[in-house]
């Protein structure tokens, strides 16, 4: 496959992957794209893709799949079964996971696709919803690397960086939860903070202050901040919903390796109460709500 007349599949245009499919489509790729609600195609058409109604229809039409989908059992139901992606992959033809899932279930389709003389790229992205859009998400990739090589052109037209983490799909997956856990554990810290700084009387805006100059350099985290210190949850970037499927990857993942994932404990319980509570399309952030909740600063 040469990289300038590679044809691109995309499949799953929600918020991330409609960003995503965007700039692909922008870098002027032959694009072909497919998703569950077939209206979130049709700003995609207008700009001359070729919009179609069936995943083998879209296979044929492309030498890389993309999926951008919601989680683990997402992604196998889309390639199995009859009318999946591997019931109607050809040789060589590469499938592209920016879906964030277990390393476990990275391995596995890597496996379902070699058996085909195909390619699973594990290539999960770091960044939100206007990231994407912007073309400055970071990717993490993994699988072969000659695939690797042919699909970097496409990966750069929505990333500012590439991480490549070698042959096992496993190992970006893994590196996306550890990112993605990090980012958890301070949305945690951060409710406590401000909830603290409440009860003692603390002006919100000192605070988040010094929340900015301890995160200098790290503007998902100073956003994060105000969004708490305002309560301003309404733009979800990523929602509630998302954030308790991560939360639960996490811990699966830790745990089949014998680590206790402790240090999200606290934001696992206060995800599960938040979307219990009605909250579940509210940014994901706002899992804070509830450490205000416990300390009695909202009724």
């Amino acid at each position: 496959m040469k990289q300038e007349n590679l044809r691109i599949g995309f499949i799953g245009l929600g918020k991330m992957g409609s960003g995503i499919c965007a700039n692909i489509q922008k870098a002027g790729y032959e694009l072909t794209v497919y998703n569950r609600s077939h209206e979130k195609t049709r700003v995609f058409a207008n700009n001359g893709a070729n919009a179609v109604r069936s995943i083998q229809e879209l296979v044929a039409n492309s030498d890389i799949i993309f999926t951008s989908l919601m989680d683990d059992q997402s992604v196998l139901d889309m390639c199995t079964g009859d009318t999946g992606i591997l019931a109607n992959l050809t040789d060589n033809k590469v499938h592209v996971g920016l879906t964030t899932i277990q390393p476990a279930t990275s391995e596995q389709l890597q496996a379902m696709h070699q058996q085909l003389n195909c390619h699973y790229i594990a290539a999960p992205v770091v960044g939100r919803p206007d990231a994407a859009a912007a073309g400055k998400l970071i990717s993490f990739l993994a699988g072969d690397l000659n695939a690797i090589d042919i699909i970097t052109s496409v990966v750069a037209s929505y990333t500012v960086k590439q991480v490549i983490t070698g042959n096992a799909p496993s190992h970006a997956s893994a590196l996306k939860i550890c990112t993605n856990y990090m980012a958890m554990t301070q949305l945690a810290m951060l409710g406590e903070i401000f909830s603290f700084a409440e009860k003692m009387g603390l002006e919100q805006d000192r605070v988040l202050m010094i929340a900015d100059l301890f995160f200098a350099g790290n503007p998902a985290i100073t956003d994060y901040a105000a969004k708490i210190a305002m309560q301003d949850f309404d733009n979800a970037g990523f929602d509630l919903t998302a954030g308790l499927k991560d939360a639960l990857i996490f811990e699966s993942a830790f745990s089949s390796v014998g680590v206790k994932a402790g240090a999200i404990a606290t934001a696992k319980d206060h995800l599960i109460a938040a979307n219990a509570n009605g909250l579940g399309r509210k940014d994901w952030s706002a899992l804070t709500l509830m450490t205000r909740r416990a300390a009695g600063l909202d009724t």
